[in-house]
């Protein structure tokens, strides 16, 4: 049973999802596509010829649909009636805890395609499976330009998770003592627009691509959040950074790239900030032994078969280390943020007075 938060298998079910993770996936795909477990709560439950009537399909695929997810437990039937599960009421529905379907999406449109070069990816060691995205660039991020759809889907993703993990660091660290703060890859403006919010002496600089920040610039419509969230259209490694900042935001970028690289747009971040300034990293991550999460285990064939040919989920002591590569020998770690994050601060040394 799917109830307490916690689902016992046995080794040759969990072998089996593993085996037919595809299906399993479509079964949860196809059951949010009709709808079906909003229509199921709204109802109290419904019997086989019910639900097959309110999603438009004969009883035989809706008998294998509702077979499928029973079995899987995203659905229990409790006499002739199907009803959802504790877990599907706090993850598929859309008033849920934490509902899941954009992370379904960009995994359907996006991700899963790319996955199957996961192997060729590994032996050339790039991101092969970017073939199956059009457009022109190296990264998936690039070629999202090329497919507006596409991208929507993406940053709707991004813009959910990350509204939920900033939640986190907004209750951790105080950033009353800043005042400049540029947020590196903001995406569409989401972390920057709530930290404005809660912070009225702040001003955040947006910096990411030229078609990311041209649409998010159009959501504000609040006359002082447009006047202190601004947007920097520029490319991560080659366009300079805007100077004057006392503080950097470098959310969800670390996984993206080779540590190398981090260590190289690090150093450009300590180089932009103010002496005294510092520099935020702020990442979902594995454990420091290299064994898990499951949820790191799982995310890191993207980067590698899809989003840049060279990230992962990296450890806290990976971060750490680049930062204090990068420059930095002032430097704080947080951990057990929430969703698996760790924060990894780091502080530029300010000028000695007198000079």
């Amino acid at each position: 049973m799917a109830t307490s938060g916690n689902v016992t298998v046995t080794d040759a079910d969990y072998l089996r999802l593993i085996i037919h993770g595809t299906t399993a996936f479509e079964l949860l795909r196809t059951g949010l596509e009709f709808d079906l477990f909003e229509r199921l709560e709204k109802a109290g439950g419904m019997d086989l010829a019910e639900v097959a009537a309110a999603i438009g399909v004969e009883e035989q695929p809706a008998r294998v649909l509702l077979l499928g997810l029973t079995s899987i437990l995203l659905l229990e039937k409790q006499g002739d009636k199907y009803v959802n599960s504790a877990m599907a009421k706090r993850k598929l529905l859309r008033e849920g805890e934490r509902f899941l379907g954009p992370l379904i999406d960009i995994q359907a449109k996006i991700i899963n395609a790319s996955l199957v070069d996961f192997a060729e990816s590994m032996r050339q060691n790039t991101n092969v499976g970017l073939r199956h995205v059009q457009g022109e660039g190296t990264t998936l991020y690039e070629r999202l330009v090329s497919t507006p759809d596409l991208q929507k889907v993406f940053y709707d993703n991004m813009g959910d998770a990350s509204a939920r993990a900033f939640a986190q660091i907004l209750d951790r660290y105080d950033f009353s003592g800043s005042r400049r703060a540029i947020d590196i890859g903001g995406g569409d403006g989401t972390n920057s627009l709530e930290l404005a919010r809660r912070y009225p002496e702040l001003s955040v600089t947006v910096f990411d691509q030229e078609s990311v920040t041209r649409l998010a610039a159009d959501r504000i419509e609040d006359p002082d959040l447009r006047r202190r969230v601004t947007f920097h259209p520029g490319d991560l490694f080659e366009t300079p950074l805007p100077t004057g900042a006392d503080t950097i935001l470098f959310f969800h970028i670390f996984e993206i790239w080779s540590l190398e690289r981090n260590t190289e747009l690090l150093r450009k971040c300590y180089e932009a900030l103010e002496p005294g300034g510092v520099c935020l990293v702020y990442n979902f991550v594995s454990n420091d032994e290299g064994t898990g999460s499951m949820s790191a285990g799982l995310v890191s064939p993207y980067f590698l078969a899809l989003a840049s040919g060279e990230g992962m989920t990296y450890s806290p002591n990976d971060m750490e280390k680049s930062v204090r590569d990068a420059g930095f020998t002032e430097v704080e770690r947080y951990q057990d943020m929430g969703f698996s994050h760790t924060l990894v601060v780091g502080r530029k040394t300010a000028a000695p007075s007198g000079r």
